[in-house]
């Protein structure tokens, strides 16, 4: 109960500031992933996401996930807060996000249900006003609760090259 209505208080302020941002950049983003080998299943994860600048450095929006790994089926839905801290030249932005998710998995029919909180690193890689191209790598700091039990992990924790997870995509700003 307390994540649900943890979700909706992080809804609500996410409509209020966009309702501020009457001039706002709005930005739509995802990353789509394939893989299949031999003698093994095809896993593959769809994830879009809609932002609004609510200033030049600061955007708020929507982000979600469809995904399936072996039997494992998954569904995020969440919210998120970016702030672009640094520029590295004239065409690249490096970027802070604080993600809310609300995740259920579904395993042989069996259905679970997360909350996770994470704030990781990205960059996006300007082309030209409207496009660019992002880069999403681990997560710094990831919070999981279910079923009672939560997990804190601080740090790239059991990945030896953080770009190795990276999760690349396109962004449109219109």
């Amino acid at each position: 109960m307390k994540k649900q209505v943890f979700l909706l208080a992080a809804i609500v302020c996410l409509a209020s500031l966009t309702t501020i941002a009457q001039k706002s950049t709005k930005f739509v983003t995802g990353t789509v992933s394939y893989s299949k080998s031999t003698d093994v299943e095809a896993t593959y994860a769809v994830s879009p996401t809609l932002g609004y600048y609510v200033t030049p450095k600061v955007s708020v929006g929507i982000t979600g996930e469809i995904g399936k790994a072996g039997d494992t089926k998954t569904v995020n839905v969440g919210v998120f807060g970016r702030c672009d801290f640094m520029k590295v030249g004239k065409s690249c932005d490096v970027f802070s996000q604080v993600t809310l998710l609300n995740e259920t998995s579904t395993v042989a029919d069996v259905k679970t249900t997360e909350f996770n909180a994470n704030l990781g690193l990205g960059a996006n890689y300007l082309i030209n006003s409207k496009w660019a191209l992002t880069m999403h790598v681990a997560d710094l700091i990831s919070y999981e609760s279910a079923d009672g039990k939560y997990t804190t992990t601080i740090g790239f924790s059991g990945v030896e090259n953080p770009f190795a997870t990276a999760k690349f995509g396109v962004v449109y700003k219109f």
